[in-house]
């Protein structure tokens, strides 16, 4: 399933709403009706890939940049970089695919996301973020009015679960996903081998090989969004 940022873009409500959710987990778990933080779901395997000597681990997040309304509340679910960049924080929510999750649920602070535009005519890594909370329950899980909304997820024990990240820096030019997929150095990428999945690991040696590719070629200002030539990095 693709990230999608339900009322993120012009919905100063919604985007309050995101912004309390943050703050309020900031200083531990929600709390249940019964006063007990919440039971995080236990992870059956380990990361896919050991931390570099930063301790930071490698993911690919994916977001739409385009837009488009969501069929139960309206709203515009377009994220693009450029949305991203204006925001201090976003809590990653909205993923409902269980092995996305478990990533989302593996993230640790200051952990590398390559930030990838889907759903649009040329998908492919745009930018970087970075992870700046561990997972925390994903609010929409509790809204009815939600369209991600799940009636059998509770409180104490809630199924769904989001990291928040944080804004890092846009590419000199987008990686298009055709292009690392006819790259055999890419073989084993998991956007590869897992496309449909919103949420994957990348290796250290992959992370750095994209960064590389990023630094090739001339600088493209239309990234599916304008975002400015500032915002460049070469290095993470």
């Amino acid at each position: 399933m693709v990230k999608r940022k339900g009322g993120s873009v012009g919905g100063s409500k919604a985007k309050k709403a995101r912004e309390t959710q943050i703050v309020k987990n900031e200083e531990g778990p929600d709390r249940s009706p019964a006063g007990e933080s919440p039971k995080k779901p236990l992870l059956k395997k380990p990361p896919a890939f050991s931390p570099d000597s930063k301790g930071r681990r490698f993911w690919l997040i994916k977001s739409e940049p385009l837009t488009r309304l969501d069929d139960k509340t309206g709203e515009d679910v377009a994220f693009p970089l450029s949305e991203f960049a204006k925001v201090e924080r976003e809590p990653w929510d909205g993923v409902r695919n269980y092995e996305a999750r478990n990533n989302l649920l593996s993230m640790a602070v200051n952990d590398i996301c390559l930030f990838y535009h889907s759903n649009c005519p040329k998908p492919g890594i745009v930018g970087i973020a970075r992870v700046v909370q561990e997972a925390f329950p994903d609010e929409s899980q509790f809204d009815p009015k939600s369209n991600h909304f799940d009636p059998k997820s509770k409180r104490e024990e809630p199924k769904w679960w989001c990291p928040a990240v944080k804004f890092v820096g846009r590419l000199r030019h987008k990686v298009a996903a055709a292009d690392l997929k006819i790259d055999s150095r890419f073989t084993d990428l998991a956007l590869n081998k897992r496309g449909r999945l919103s949420v994957t690991p990348v290796s250290e040696s992959h992370f750095k090989l994209i960064l590389e590719i990023s630094k090739e070629g001339d600088i493209e200002d239309d990234i599916d969004c304008e975002i400015s030539r500032k915002y460049i990095v070469d290095e993470i």
